[in-house]
């Protein structure tokens, strides 16, 4: 049986590097690919050596197709897609400023829509890797996006990353049902992600589990799904909140 292949576009904060690896752990070729130089340089010494980088845009449609392009080259073929989109810095409404705002929108939003494009144009391209199962209609791609949980919750001085992350969320769920009759499956990951600001304080404290999401935990959840065990999952947002969303109300301080 063929290995199944899987693209990372956008690492995060640790969050590529601990999908790269659990892809690779369990028999996936993988490529990861980030406009950061520096981000990639710093993945290049967590993830096994298979792994393979690209360097350049994410949020235009030849960015992304040069990204298919390199995994195509690599490895034959694209069976699976991670999208971490940029988290957009801390702001508030009072902020705002329409050029900022539009080149946020069109990092995360058109960058997601595109990325859907480009991703099925490929695999109507390429043949099925051989069947796991004769009990299973056999998927032919999944797509999963990593999102904060700013995408569903907002918090405060987090406006711009709010806006565009939960538009990330209603991309996915629009492409979910334009993309099942290719037989392409399109979720996402909502996690309270680990921060470098007090945002993240601000977050566990009113977390149950009272901490982030690890970034292993994350990388175990995209496996999943995008696994054949997940074949009948698409347009849904897995939550890792802790409990977060089972509160009734805000805790204070």
């Amino acid at each position: 049986m063929g290995m199944p292949v899987t693209a990372i576009l956008g690492l995060g904060r640790e969050i590529g590097d601990a999908v790269a690896r659990r892809f690779s752990e369990t028999g996936h070729h993988v490529i990861a690919a980030d406009p950061s130089a520096e981000r990639l340089a710093t993945a290049r010494n967590g993830v096994p050596d298979d792994v393979i980088f690209h360097h350049g845009e994410l949020y235009t449609r030849l960015g992304l197709r040069n990204a298919f392009t390199a995994a195509l080259e690599g490895f034959g073929r694209i069976d699976n897609a991670v999208i971490i989109p940029e988290i957009e810095e801390a702001d508030t409404v009072f902020d705002f400023a329409k050029d900022k705002f539009d080149k946020a929108m069109a990092r995360s939003t058109r960058g997601a829509a595109m990325a859907l494009q480009v991703f099925a144009e490929r695999i109507a391209l390429q043949d099925d890797l051989p069947s796991v199962g004769v009990e299973r209609q056999r998927q032919k791609g999944t797509v999963t996006f990593v999102l904060s949980y700013s995408a569903i919750a907002s918090m405060p001085g987090r406006f711009t990353e709010s806006v565009s992350q939960g538009a990330v969320l209603s991309v996915m769920r629009a492409g979910s049902i334009e993309l099942a009759d290719k037989s392409i499956r399109v979720n996402a990951i909502v996690a309270i992600r680990p921060r470098e600001d007090k945002t993240e304080n601000w977050t566990a404290r009113r977390t149950p589990l009272g901490r982030t999401a690890q970034g292993d935990e994350i990388a175990d959840a995209c496996r999943f799904l995008a696994s054949p065990e997940a074949a009948f999952i698409t347009g849904e947002a897995l939550k890792l909140d802790g409990g977060r969303s089972r509160l009734a109300g805000v805790i204070e301080d």
